[in-house]
């Protein structure tokens, strides 16, 4: 498989766990907002407030927050400190956002598996009675999404690097002519 069909298959993945990312989160935003204002009627109107409704919205909101995570890395639009590495040469910049996707991956990878032991010792929720592993079931789905967003980064990275090589590579072929 050629360079260009990899990255170009690492992106096709990465738009479309985006895509999937984005609905799941609009869906758990959509519910959490829904069970809100209806427990806001039924406490203040019929005087009969739902007892769950604040874990619900919780636990739907650790759930969004995680998905949007997961998004803004296939964005590649986490917060980062940029003061440093503005003022680098445009390869240096390429080389130091290649080692930090590099780095960041590792640390991802580094926490799927025990995020997934965690789950082992979870009991059960106070009001829903649903199993809390299900709730935080999130953390090592997310880790595996951003880890694999970081690998298309990862991709593109080297891509630019790869295309910065090239091009000095033809200009200096020109001035030796």
């Amino acid at each position: 498989m050629t360079q260009k069909r990899v990255l170009q298959l690492s992106l096709k993945i990465s738009r479309l766990l985006q895509k999937i990312e984005l609905v799941a989160g609009m869906f758990c935003l959509a519910v959490m907002l829904t069970v809100i204002v209806l427990n806001i009627i039924f406490r203040y109107v019929l005087f009969k407030p739902f007892a769950w409704s604040d874990e619900l919205s919780n636990y739907l909101f650790i759930w969004m927050s995680f998905l949007a995570s997961a998004y803004v890395m296939g964005e590649d639009n986490h917060v980062r400190v940029t003061a440093i590495e503005q003022r680098l040469p445009k390869r240096i910049r390429n080389i130091v956002h290649l080692i930090m996707n590099v780095i960041m991956l590792l640390v991802f990878l580094w926490y799927i598996a025990p995020s997934f032991g965690i789950l082992k010792n979870l009991r059960r929720s106070n009001m829903l009675r649903v199993p809390l592993k299900y709730v935080y079931l999130i953390i090592p789905i997310a880790f595996s999404l951003m880890a694999l967003h970081v690998i298309s980064n990862i991709f593109l990275d080297l891509n630019r690097l790869h295309e910065e090589m090239s091009s000095r590579k033809i200009s200096k072929q020109m001035l030796e002519r």
